[in-house]
């Protein structure tokens, strides 16, 4: 059985986004989207939460920020903290067997990588984000793509929805999968749909990011 799945998206435990958990969940069913991972910035409060509400549906991730860039975490068993080293954070994905992705490694517009250290990381990573739906710079997806063929990786696609509408911008078809060694070979059999999200999204995060501080100053 194939299913479709997201695999980045933002709750309100993101300090840019505004979307419940639960309202997350309700978008995927309406969207058809069978499988979705919540990585919110570096914390997993709001993945838990919603993977209890639906278990079979939500991968508990993280977009965990590194000295370098951010990487993409799923089944994540304890939280990673921030600004650690690429290589510190890894290992302590490593022993919680979670698969590692690297998010929007090309988008000068965003924090990224330099290449000598996505080199350098190839061998202890599982896949490369090849297209991120928020992307700004053009070329950027298409790098990553690159990256990946290059360096034999698998890739992953997300919508990075930071609001509902976003969800399954950027969506995979895939078989099933329940662990990281499962979703390393369904992503070997994977079709991507993906779509821009567009910049006025990159308001709204601002938009929500204000609104949580005059709320909490």
């Amino acid at each position: 059985m194939l299913i479709h799945c997201d695999f980045h998206c933002h709750s309100k435990y993101s300090k840019d986004s505004l979307a419940s958990p639960k309202r997350i969940i309700e978008t995927c069913i309406n969207k058809g989207i069978q499988r979705i991972a919540i990585t919110d910035h570096d914390t997993i409060q709001g993945a838990l939460e919603a993977h209890q509400l639906d278990p079979s549906r939500v991968i508990v991730g993280e977009e965990i920020t590194t000295t370098k860039g951010e990487l993409l975490a799923f089944f994540v068993k304890e939280k990673v903290p921030s600004r650690l080293t690429p290589y510190q954070s890894i290992a302590q994905l490593h022993k919680q067997e979670a698969f590692i992705s690297v998010s929007h490694p090309f988008d000068t517009s965003r924090k990224h990588w330099d290449a000598q250290t996505l080199r350098d990381m190839a061998p202890d990573i599982d896949a490369i984000e090849i297209f991120n739906a928020r992307c700004m710079v053009r070329n950027a997806n298409q790098l990553a793509f690159e990256f990946a063929q290059k360096y034999n990786l698998l890739g992953t696609v997300g919508s990075d929805a930071h609001m509902l509408l976003e969800i399954a911008n950027a969506f995979s078809t895939i078989p099933q999968f329940d662990d990281k060694t499962s979703l390393k070979n369904a992503l070997k059999e994977a079709t991507f749909h993906v779509n821009s999200s567009g910049l006025w999204v990159h308001v709204y995060s601002v938009f929500a990011k204000l609104l949580k501080k005059s709320k909490n100053p």
